[in-house]
């Protein structure tokens, strides 16, 4: 008899705390308006219970402090409760938030890094989203220990952060978000250098050879194309003679109108003064310019210039190109 009457009060306490359960939540969710917007909300580390309940009453996304605390604490989920941003929909229940705040559901925010990007332009995209401040992706983009450590061949990290668009939340750090870019242009590289058809470039080569395709090129149908040209001018020792790599030694003192002297500039990086590759990348190329560099079209083309439509006009000879120079440049 024992036996039996501590079941039925077992069972009896499980089915009043079920229905209180039951009945907190159903309350919760019937007595909000349903017309109020969802709401972002900062759970601050620490926060205990009882604060984390008060934001959540001014922001009017539960009607009963005291009834939220005695279903949180019945579901023994006081202290599992996680630190974060969150964005509670409306007409969410009690128990919906909670289960939100126990599994850590932190808002997720999104940065877009377009293809050929500079580090200068990535910097100033985090920084405006908030993720880096100051001079931080600039330390962690040359540091030599991280080089080392992430085998970058370059003096930066420059051409390695792959152009996409990225998750994020509050807590995310500038060092996250770059190792997060790192390892997405680490997958992607081993992906299509499955496709490769047995060139001898190395990845630092590669992606050096990349960024300038991705700058050149004013459609992603040219780039195999261009691609051939850079390699037939490498093969025969040619230089490569691409004015992104002129601009982009010049940095900060480029004006937008590349001038003679400029060709002249000393700059390791200006491929009219200096034969073979750039040190490294010059931008974040994308997938096709990297797919270009690993299987280009197959021509005999040394030159191209700019029809100044979006295409290139592309030469076998100096003096086919020295016509559609005239053509498309001079008369222009």
């Amino acid at each position: 008899m024992k036996q039996n009457l501590k079941i039925v009060l077992i069972i009896t306490t499980l089915a009043i705390g079920l229905a209180a359960l039951i009945g907190l939540d159903l309350y919760g969710f019937a007595h909000r308006a349903g017309s109020q917007p969802s709401k972002l909300i900062l759970i601050e580390p620490g926060n205990s219970l009882r604060k984390i309940t008060c934001k959540l009453q001014e922001n009017r996304l539960i009607s009963s402090g005291k009834r939220f605390i005695f279903l949180t604490r019945l579901l023994q989920s006081s202290t599992l409760l996680k630190a974060g941003e969150y964005l509670i929909e409306k007409n969410a229940s009690p128990l919906q938030i909670i289960t939100t705040l126990k599994q850590g559901r932190v808002f997720q925010r999104q940065v877009s890094i377009p293809e050929g990007f500079t580090l200068r332009q990535i910097n100033t995209r985090l920084q405006a989203k908030g993720l880096c401040r100051n001079d931080e992706f600039i330390q962690l983009t040359t540091s030599p220990t991280n080089l080392k450590k992430w085998q970058i061949q370059g003096p930066n990290l420059e051409g390695y952060l792959f152009p996409s668009t990225y998750n994020y939340s509050r807590q995310t750090s500038c060092r996250q978000i770059v190792e997060q870019m790192l390892n997405t242009g680490q997958k992607q590289f081993q992906q299509l250098m499955a496709r490769d058809l047995g060139h001898n470039l190395n990845r630092h080569q590669i992606l050096t050879l990349a960024s300038l395709i991705q700058k050149e090129a004013g459609n992603n149908g040219e780039m195999p194309v261009i691609a051939s040209v850079f390699h037939n001018r490498l093969q025969l020792k040619m230089r490569l003679a691409s004015d992104p790599t002129t601009i982009y030694a010049l940095g900060e003192n480029f004006d937008g109108n590349l001038r003679r002297r400029d060709l002249r500039n000393p700059s390791p990086y200006n491929t009219y003064r200096h034969r073979g590759l750039p040190p490294g990348p010059i931008c974040s190329p994308g997938n096709q310019a990297i797919m270009a560099v690993i299987n280009p079209e197959p021509t005999d083309f040394l030159y191209f210039v700019s029809r100044n439509n979006g295409h290139h006009q592309f030469s076998r000879t100096y003096k086919e190109h020295n016509q559609a120079v005239r053509k498309y440049q001079l008369k222009q």
